[in-house]
């Protein structure tokens, strides 16, 4: 059979590669068009016997469920062996048997296994339960498998799904064609478990009053397994141009949850172990010798766990079943009150002997039933703090559909799937919990694999369709083709399967967001929870690579609770050469429908991104470390708006500073780099006003000159969002540092700098009084531009800052500096929140005509000395808010003035000026300006 121009054998395969078992199944179509999905069962190794010859022999069966552990024979060059014979070996040997792997996907190495062992990964052990199925599989099927749908969580975050998808392709699958496009490999075990449901109803073994999808159905699926809690809410109904298609949209998806039957059997076995020791109390030395075996006891506990979990619940459950048939004429209460678990403890040599009630394991267990957890608790997730149970992952969905359903969320059904869903405790605590009878799922260990299988039918059917788009089934397509030994499919079951209702599958979702990891803990999310995939992001702008360096890491994290974030997986950029002034990074994200992440970049000279030196891709590597990569602890300056760490960035910028005159040449010069950028990225945080307290303190305490510095220079641009107290706080903090230099006493080296940027920042908080002792500064040639900045923009001393635009402007002083004077004066003629005191605004008009007039006064190769002094201009002649006391002979020289600086300078010069020439004029019509136009202003006077 031909799918996108590739042969492909028509055996559909569905794997449920699980934490405890994993399970392939396949589609046979009937004679009346019902596509019926079964379990294979596959042989596997169980027990070991001594053949005639005296060698051992491996005794095998088949059975449907294949326990996802490998044994790796220390006898046979460490030869990995899968199935029921390597779990058994785990309690005598847990160094050489992997178990429980798929809650380590993603992960660098698998965990406890000797380090003989060539698997490390747990991608690389999963690939060998995979190559286990498929090898069974193809000796039953006579035919080589190489395609097959395996199933992952849907709360698999991207490195997960990549770390199975490795294993997929290390087992033999093809996981891309021939043209290197993405096979549809992956399917989430929630879309696998509705896939079933939806296909036994159509069958009629599940019964329509069951579940009737006639109407629309808000759907969540409850899939508790061995290592992972999958929690999806999707919502089905009929499409109205199509009654016949049934639409399936995926709303909400838990964040990753490491909940599941290990959790049950291990909070079990703790108790165990507890008795164990109290067993022989009256021998302090074999207690002793208890504990030091813990690790090898653990294992067998854990299978003692398991297996009175399972007698439990089998109990329960044929209580249940003739509890409501009066015709049993016995009651045997008495008997099923203990349990009693135990026997010899291998390598150990002290029996365990114990019993349980059927009260002691709930009380155990309890707590993963969060009892005092209700309904309406998703409105105050973010509040609570019980978190390691089976029903705070259900508020995480309840509250994320909430969200994108805009409105109060309601659930018709609950389809309760996986092998912890025939624990009673948990059905009965899902009954409780949402006030109706949850939907188990027919022999939940295998649905995940069926409904998988009935996928790839349709993947085989539909390729077109479904590669289009990864869940959909349309109507018309081939016929499928008989498998091999079996007997032709006949046409009426094919005209049969053609009449079945369709589904149509909306796009995946991302159940979590992804962030990048930037220096000192900050994060930028990538992609937000809820996003529809496949998904490709807009270019996303501010990241900084610093000079001259060539590489950065790049850590992709996801949040976990509260504010922590985890690394799940690690990439890096690597360039041939670094940029001796740095270079600007816009990072653009795309993820497939299997929720695997790839990164562009784009490395430019400026921060709007106009001139691309060069375009990169980023390598994302599964798991924490990135072996091929250099190692680098450097990371992108996160960009202006991020909530920032303030501890981690001002302990950050501690360091730098006191580092910086303890190296030379280029050392210091690399320190010089990073302190500029750290100072940079804090003053533009998202989080100002949570800096404020920690950064009063550090100016309070520190005498480190360069610290004192930076720390101005931050907040200066912070103030604005402090609180009024801690405004007045940081006024005293900067008079403090002047005092020194308002008494006359003489500052040198550092210090001068600290001085000059404590001036700049008294202007950002202090009160007219407090402003208004820096006048004598402006005397200083070192202080003169802060001071006069501070003047103007305070609104203070009027008529000393135009004092010193006049002697500017006519050459009275003998270093004249008309950029700064014009720039003060122009903050000082602001109307808004009142000018200055002691302006003359006539005067002031002709004093900036005539510098503007005459060119022989500016240095024409500034063209902001021009623009500060047209904007002043402007301020003094602004007509947009009425009450400017200017005269209209001043509006008629600004106006000849605009118009005749053409005469006075050159087209380039005129062409730099025409932006603030257009403000100007607007200013002097009485025009409203535009947004663009204000944030011009504004920059330009630093406002």
């Amino acid at each position: 059979m031909l799918i996108n121009n590739e042969e492909h054998n028509d055996l559909c395969v569905g794997i449920d590669l699980g934490t405890t078992n994993s399970v392939l199944a396949t589609v046979n179509l009937k004679a009346n068009g019902d596509i019926v999905s079964k379990v294979v069962d596959l042989p596997r190794a169980v027990d070991v016997y001594n053949s005639a010859a005296g060698k051992a022999r491996l005794n095998t069966q088949k059975k449907p469920l294949l326990p996802s552990c490998v044994y790796y024979r220390e006898e046979y060059g460490y030869e990995p062996l899968v199935g029921d014979f390597a779990k058994n070996q785990y309690a005598l040997r847990p160094h050489l048997v992997a178990k429980s792997i798929k809650s380590q996907m993603g992960r660098a190495a698998a965990e406890g296994l000797a380090d003989e062992i060539t698997d490390k990964s747990p991608a690389q052990v999963s690939a060998r339960i995979l190559q286990h199925m498929l090898r069974e599989a193809s000796k039953i099927y006579r035919t080589e498998i190489k395609d097959a749908v395996i199933t992952v969580p849907a709360n698999f975050d991207s490195v997960m799904c990549q770390a199975t998808r490795d294993a997929a392709s290390l087992a033999g699958i093809q996981v891309t064609d021939k043209d290197g496009s993405e096979r549809p490999v992956l399917l989430s075990e929630p879309n696998a478990v509705i896939y079933d449901l939806i296909n036994q109803v159509q069958n009629g073994e599940i019964s329509n009053h069951i579940i009737d999808l006639n109407s629309k159905k808000n759907v969540l699926v409850f899939d508790l397994g061995g290592g992972t809690l999958d929690i999806t809410m999707h919502k089905i109904k009929r499409r109205e141009d199509c009654p016949d298609v049934l639409k399936v949209d995926e709303i909400a998806t838990n964040r990753y949850t490491l909940l599941g039957g290990d959790d049950f059997d291990r909070a079990v076995a703790d108790v165990m172990f507890e008795h164990y020791q109290r067993q022989y109390g009256a021998h302090p030395e074999i207690v002793r010798k208890l504990q030091q075996e813990k690790k090898a006891i653990m294992p067998q506990l854990l299978n003692y766990a398991e297996e009175l979990k399972l007698e439990l619940s089998e109990r329960r459950q044929a209580e249940s079943s003739y509890a409501s048939d009066d015709s049993f004429g016995w009651d045997d209460e008495e008997d099923a009150e203990e349990f009693f678990v135990g026997g010899n403890m291998g390598g150990i040599g002290y029996a365990y002997d114990d019993s349980f009630t059927q009260e002691a394991v709930e009380k155990i267990l309890q707590p993963f039933m969060g009892k005092n957890l209700q309904f309406a608790d998703y409105k105050k997730i973010d509040s609570l703090q019980d978190t390691k149970n089976i029903i705070y992952p259900i508020l995480d969905v309840l509250q994320k559909s909430a969200a994108k359903l805009a409105g109060e969320v309601k659930v018709d059904a609950v389809i309760v799937n996986g092998g912890m869903s025939k624990f009673y405790m948990v059905t009965d605590r899902l009954r409780e919990f949402f006030g109706l009878e949850p939907i188990v799922a027919l022999d939940p260990d295998q649905a995940v694999a069926r409904g998988a299988a009935v996928y790839h039918y349709y993947l085989h059917k539909y390729a077109k369709q479904m590669q289009e788009d990864m869940r959909m089934v349309g109507a018309a397509a081939p016929a499928l083709q008989p498998l091999p030994g079996k007997a032709a499919t006949s046409k009426a079951a094919v005209a049969a399967v053609q009449q079945r209702p369709a589904i149509e599958w909306g796009k995946n979702i991302l159940n979590d967001s992804l962030y990048l990891g930037m220096r000192d803990g900050a994060v930028q999310e990538l992609v937000a929870g809820g996003t529809e995939l496949p998904y490709q992001s807009d270019y996303i702008k501010g990241f900084q690579l610093l000079p001259d360096k060539a590489e950065i890491a790049i850590p992709i994290k996801r949040r976990t609770f509260g504010d922590t974030y985890q690394t799940i997986g690690n990439g890096h950029l690597k360039l041939e050469h670094g940029y001796k002034d740095g270079a600007y990074v816009a990072i653009r994200v795309l993820m497939g429908s299997n929720k695997v992440l790839s990164m562009e970049m784009l490395l430019s000279s400026d921060a709007d991104m106009r001139c691309i030196m060069e375009q990169k891709t980023a390598e994302i590597v599964i798991g924490g470390e990135n072996t091929n990569a250099p190692v680098t602890r450097l990371k992108f300056n996160p960009p202006a708006g991020t909530k920032l760490n303030v501890h981690n960035e001002l302990h950050g910028l501690q360091t730098l500073c006191e580092r910086k005159y303890t190296v030379n040449g280029n050392a210091q010069k690399d320190i010089i780099n990073k302190l500029s950028q750290r100072t940079g990225s804090i003053a533009a945080a998202g989080n100002k006003d949570e800096f404020a307290r920690p950064l009063l303190e550090m100016l309070c305490y520190t005498n480190n000159d360069e610290l004192r510095m930076r720390l101005f220079t931050i907040a200066r641009k912070h103030a604005g969002y402090w609180t009024e107290q801690q405004r007045q706080s940081l006024a005293r903090e900067c008079l403090n540092q002047l005092q020194g230099v308002l008494q006359d006493f003489p500052s040198y080296g550092p210090k001068i700098n600290v001085n000059i940027q404590a001036i700049y920042t008294l202007a950002c908080c202090g009160s007219k009084e407090q402003v208004a002792k820096l006048e004598p500064l402006a005397d200083n040639s070192r202080y003169y531009a802060a001071s006069l900045y501070a003047l103007g923009k305070s609104r203070v001393a009027g008529s000393f800052v135009q004092r010193k635009l006049h002697q500017d402007a006519y050459c009275e002083n003998t270093r004249c500096n008309l950029q700064v004077t014009a720039h003060a004066l122009g903050m000082a003629l602001r109307l808004e929140g009142g000018r200055a005191a002691g302006l003359d605004v006539e005067q002031a008009v002709k004093d900036l005509c005539f510098v503007i007039n005459n060119r022989t006064v500016l240095d024409v190769n500034y063209s902001s000395d021009i623009v500060c002094c047209l904007i002043a201009l402007g301020y003094a002649c602004d007509q947009r808010f009425g009450g400017n006391p200017v005269s209209e002979a001043s509006l008629t020289m600004a106006r000849q003035t605009l118009a005749n600086l053409n005469r006075h300078y050159s087209v380039e010069i005129v062409m730099r000026l025409a932006k603030a020439v257009g403000v100007v004029y607007k200013m002097l019509d009485g025009e409203i300006l535009s947004e663009d136009e204000e944030e011009f202003l504004l920059k330009k006077l630093e406002i």
